[in-house]
C-alpha cells in the first residue's frame, strides 16, 4: 500500500500468504492423525478420542471453508480489477480486512488447537 493508495498485487500477496498458512495447518492436521492411527496401532500412548476426532474434522473443514472464500475473493478481484487501485474505504478494502481479521483468528486459534494435540500425542 503506497500513498493511502491498495494495489491488487497487495492483496493478492496477503491471499497467497493465507493459502500457504491453511496448507500447513492441513498437512499438520494430517500428520497429527497419521500419528494417532499409530498410537491406535499399539504404541502404547492413548488415542484421542471420538469427540477430539469431531473436533479435529471440525477444524479442517473451517480450514477449507476458509481456503474456499479466500480463493472467491481472489476471483472477484480479479474479475473486477479495472477498479483498481482502490482507496481504505472501498467495498473490496472492507471486505478484505474482514477477511484478514477472521483468518488471523482462525489461524491463531487452529495454531492452539495444534499445540494441544501434539502434546496430547506426543511421547
Amino acid at each position: 500500500m503506497k500513498e493511502g493508495k491498495i494495489h491488487l498485487i497487495d492483496l493478492d500477496f496477503e491471499y497467497k500468504m493465507w493459502k500457504n498458512h491453511i496448507e500447513w495447518f492441513l498437512r499438520d492436521f494430517k500428520i497429527i492423525r497419521e500419528r494417532n492411527h499409530e498410537i491406535a496401532g499399539g504404541k502404547g500412548k492413548k488415542e484421542l478420542n471420538a469427540v477430539e476426532e469431531m473436533i479435529l474434522d471440525e477444524w479442517e473443514e473451517q480450514l477449507k471453508k476458509m481456503m474456499g472464500r479466500i480463493k472467491t475473493q481472489e476471483q472477484e478481484l480479479q474479475y473486477y480489477n479495472k477498479d483498481f487501485p482502490i482507496t481504505p474505504d472501498h467495498q473490496y478494502f472492507q471486505e478484505h480486512f474482514d477477511l484478514r481479521q477472521r483468518m488471523e483468528k482462525l489461524s491463531n486459534n487452529v495454531i492452539a488447537k495444534i499445540s494441544d494435540l501434539i502434546k496430547e500425542l506426543s511421547v
